[in-house]
């Protein structure tokens, strides 16, 4: 037993190093970290690498922070990966219950807002999700649509992404030719 502890000790310079780490040392605690904190985010089924809520973001945050102590020393690798577990499985938890209690799904993730009807921009709602109307013209544009008047509906997403529905394309008359006492109309669909 103490072979393996010493050997331990060695390559990851303890649970909570005494003294500096060596770079040897860092480096195993980086891989260690990384592994283990993939095989945690993965276990709690997280959307980080998604398009993500704010709720999202804050874990991503705090295990960012958390992980990179780990693998400098500033905190133990075994406080690391229980804290990081922890954080992983609350936000499991607050995303079912969110999934299947609306209100607090709302409180925790946001709200969907309509932002566009039948081409007007609803402007209270730009207001209350505070998008000006240059930055909604700048995501329809991302979406490849030229203006408001293009789109039926459009929604500030809960994860403050733009969704749009455009309109439905309409029929065209182009040309209208009588000839020999046939009508010919020729027609675009957009």
């Amino acid at each position: 037993m103490t072979t393996f502890s010493q050997m331990m000790e060695w390559i990851f310079g303890g649970d909570v190093p005494q003294d500096p780490l060596c770079l040897h040392q860092i480096a195993m605690r980086a891989v260690a970290v990384y592994v283990l904190g993939l095989l945690v985010v993965r276990l709690g089924k997280s959307r980080l690498i998604s398009r993500a809520s704010a709720l999202d973001v804050i874990l991503g945050f705090i295990l960012g922070s958390l992980l990179s102590r780990g693998i400098t020393g500033h905190a133990s690798i075994s406080g690391t990966f229980v804290a990081s577990a922890v954080l992983v499985a609350m936000h499991s938890l607050f995303t079912a219950i969110g999934f299947h209690w609306h209100t607090f799904g709302s409180m925790i993730k946001g709200h969907v807002r309509p932002v566009i009807d039948d081409g007007r921009p609803l402007e209270a709602n730009l207001r209350r999700s505070h998008i000006s109307e240059e930055d909604l013209l700048g995501e329809l544009r991302l979406q490849g649509v030229e203006s408001c008047a293009q789109v039926e509906r459009a929604f500030k997403e809960r994860n403050g992404e733009v969704s749009v529905i455009k309109k439905r394309g309409g029929i065209r008359v182009v040309d209208v030719v009588v000839a020999a006492g046939v009508q010919t109309v020729r027609v675009e669909v957009e």
